[in-house]
């Protein structure tokens, strides 16, 4: 047995894995060849940060394009599945744990340390698979630190522990880990306490904690296998009684148990929240609340297992009680509970933590019914991956040194009524910024000299109007006519500002092609030898947004898979439009948004886009993607104005309409934290179109891949900060 190894597992091996290779408890994860690394040893000396090696977080690897590396978003379902599929390839519940725990105790001492009996840890536990991993990381804090440097609470009956809970509460007796449990029928030669006397016995109190075992699929372990603790630097006080023997601890009531939490946390360098995982959902028990009352009120540095404890592991539902964590270490893949609802606010900094899942099936790590082997996406919602830099700048197109404005395409705005020509001037200026060669405001014509005022640079085409000077039909064919003339790609972004009006409709519906055909012209006329067309086509790639996806929701959603071809088409629908396109309401939009942009993409033959804090991205063919950056100040006028122009320069540009969609999105939330002057404070639509070039410059000269931001192996971080 070496130095690194718990007692027990020296020179266990795995069965039934694909390569037969030895565990290793202390921390395996595997590499993309399906190997096993170990993360890496602890230091040498008590006062320094775990040294780590490399290997790849979960889901990492090749064949992830264009997400993140391959990070992948969960629904609580989806994480069980993948548990029992590891289990079935032999990575049973000790392997699992152990490495959840090990490489959560190098993150947070990353983050957090270093740790001494003056600036301890405490781990507040619960009795499942959740307070197994905080019992793990507690034991390894103790080793690197020593035991004093780190206090358990395990707000659990000892006796009613099951499976690998149970194991790592004998493992915690055995290092010489300070805890306090809670009392009730005490385990031989422990000690009750009052909270008079904390060595007295006390009358037994049954554990408010859910029945353990939620969560990771635990492997059979001895009933009530736990041992009591030493409780030395526990007491609030001096002059509480020793424990009976070697290796015994205190049970105690509720309330001195609460109390000495207190205590312990008042001075603590860090908080762990251990207490409840994935298998955890609704109103949390009285005990909990009780003590998550507790943590919050200090003010200390929380650090969450899995997700904070009452945190809804799918929708981000939170009670009050669930503390606002600093840093999040979330096991095998993120949760949508961290992304959604009020999850970003309470999860702070996330961290996906590889704990060692297989990945025969491909980047995703399980296998299953989703594409390159995203496990599950079997309940709750579907899986879907994150973006981040490195796969968006592998979308983006390399401009040539001898490129011309023809090649980077012409985007035209089609909206602008009177009152609302901002809109358009917005989506054309950004537009621009994101690169187009060309951009044409097109617009009713009593409105062409105040739109063509803003910016030099972008051309105006007066359109027919009605006398009132809103659309007329008939400026759908004259779009057509004047797009025929001009070479190379053109682009339509159709809707900011375009108005409501019937005249509006009517254009809207030729445009789509569910009109006359004749009125929105007929195809381009062949160019010469090897060049472009002579004229753009009739139905060019197109997006859509603002006035035209509510005139869209008038004819019908499922109508739109009937136009021409059919030709590519974004949809930007913020949620109110979402909900007006998919007959739902706005709440039941936000509250399911992974299934909103699915079935918008869906029912529509269209990629969509559906905004807010998280915006999605679906295409037809059942592909997700989250965007985990941006800013709060971006809940501004306009911004859906300048997504839509962006959208535009990049299909211009050459992209298919999803790499369009996700590389806009991207870009444009990142312009938006750059644009952001401080948290909470409003970002002008102008400010973000402004750090346009600046996004796109950042994202092709490299931001840190999540993987390599914080330099822990098997650890990935869902959002690194732009700069160090």
């Amino acid at each position: 047995m070496t130095a690194e190894e718990p007692a027990g597992t020296a020179g266990r091996t795995i069965e039934g894995t694909a390569t037969g290779v030895s565990a290793t408890p202390g921390g395996a994860s595997v590499t993309e060849g399906g190997a096993y690394a170990t993360p890496g040893e602890p230091p040498t000396t008590p006062a320094g940060a775990p040294a780590t090696g490399l290997a790849p977080a979960s889901g990492t690897g090749p064949g992830a394009d264009p997400g993140p590396a391959g990070t992948w978003v969960l629904s609580a379902a989806a994480v069980r599945r993948g548990d029992r599929l590891a289990a079935d390839a032999g990575l049973g519940g000790p392997v699992l744990m152990e490495t959840a725990g090990r490489t959560a105790a190098t993150l947070l001492w990353k983050v957090a340390g270093p740790f001494s009996a003056r600036e301890p840890v405490v781990v507040l536990a619960g009795g499942g698979n959740n307070g197994g991993d905080g019992m793990v990381l507690a034991r390894w804090v103790a080793r690197w630190a020593g035991p004093a440097a780190v206090k358990v609470f395990l707000l659990a009956e000892p006796g009613r522990l099951r499976g690998e809970a149970a194991v790592q509460w004998s493992l915690l007796a055995r290092a010489g880990v300070p805890a306090i449990a809670l009392a009730g029928e005490p385990a031989p030669g422990a000690q009750q306490g009052t909270r008079q006397n904390p060595g007295a016995g006390a009358a037994p109190v049954a554990a408010e904690f859910p029945e353990p075992g939620a969560g990771r699929q635990p492997t059979a372990g001895p009933a009530g296998a736990a041992g009591p603790h030493p409780g030395a630097g526990l007491q609030p006080g001096a002059g509480r009684p020793a424990a009976a023997g070697p290796g015994s601890g205190v049970g105690l009531a509720v309330d001195p148990f609460l109390d000495h939490l207190e205590a312990a946390v008042a001075r603590a360098r860090v908080v762990v929240d251990a207490l409840l995982g994935v298998g955890v959902r609704g109103a949390l028990r009285p005990l909990a609340a009780r003590a998550l009352e507790v943590v919050g009120a200090a003010g200390v540095p929380v650090f969450a297992l899995d997700l904070p404890s009452g945190l809804d592991a799918d929708t981000g539902e939170a009670a009050p009680v669930v503390p606002r964590a600093t840093w999040t270490a979330t096991f095998a893949a993120a949760k949508w509970g961290l992304l959604l609802g009020q999850g970003p606010e309470r999860a702070g900094q996330v961290f996906v933590v590889d704990i060692g899942w297989p990945q025969a099936a491909g980047a995703g790590g399980t296998g299953g019914e989703a594409e390159a082997g995203a496990p599950g996406g079997t309940g709750g919602f579907p899986a879907a991956r994150v973006l981040d830099a490195a796969g968006v700048a592998a979308l983006l197109p390399r401009r040539p040194w001898d490129a011309h404005k023809g090649w980077a395409g012409h985007v035209v705005v089609a909206g602008g009524r009177p009152g609302q020509v901002g809109a358009a001037v917005l989506a054309g200026t950004a537009a621009l910024q994101a690169g187009a060669g060309t951009v044409t405001l097109a617009v009713p014509a009593p409105v062409r000299t105040e739109a063509a005022v803003h910016r030099p640079e972008i051309m105006t085409w007066a359109l027919p109007a009605t006398a009132g000077g809103e659309w007329d039909a008939a400026a759908a064919t004259a779009l057509a006519e004047r797009e025929g003339e001009r070479r190379g790609r053109v682009v339509r972004v159709i809707g900011p500002g375009l108005g409501q009006s019937p005249g509006a409709a009517a254009c809207l519906a030729q445009w789509l092609g569910l009109g006359d055909p004749s009125a929105a012209g007929g195809p381009a006329d062949p160019g010469p030898a090897g060049g472009p067309p002579a004229g753009a086509p009739a139905f060019p790639p197109t997006v859509l947004d603002a006035d035209g996806l509510n005139l869209a929701a008038r004819l019908g959603i499922d109508r739109l898979r009937e136009r021409p071809g059919p030709f590519p088409l974004v949809l930007t629908p913020h949620p109110g439009e979402a909900a007006r396109l998919l007959g739902w309401t706005t709440a039941q939009v936000q509250a399911r948004r992974p299934l909103a942009a699915l079935e918008l993409a869906r029912r529509s033959g269209a990629v969509a886009v559906l905004k807010g804090a998280g915006t999605l991205i679906a295409s037809p063919a059942g592909d997700l993607y989250v965007c985990t950056r941006g800013h709060p100040g971006m809940a501004s006028a306009g911004m859906g104005d300048a997504l839509a122009g962006v959208a535009g320069a990049m299909l211009a540009q050459g992209l298919e309409p999803l790499a369009a969609a996700l590389a806009a999105v991207f870009l444009h939330a990142l312009a938006g934290e750059l644009a952001a002057p401080a948290a909470g404070i409003p970002v002008r639509a102008t400010e973000l179109i402004a750090r346009l070039p600046a996004a796109l410059e950042l994202v092709r000269r490299g931001l840190p891949r999540g993987t390599e931001a914080l330099g822990v192996p098997g650890v990935a971080w869902l959002r690194p900060p732009l700069a160090g």
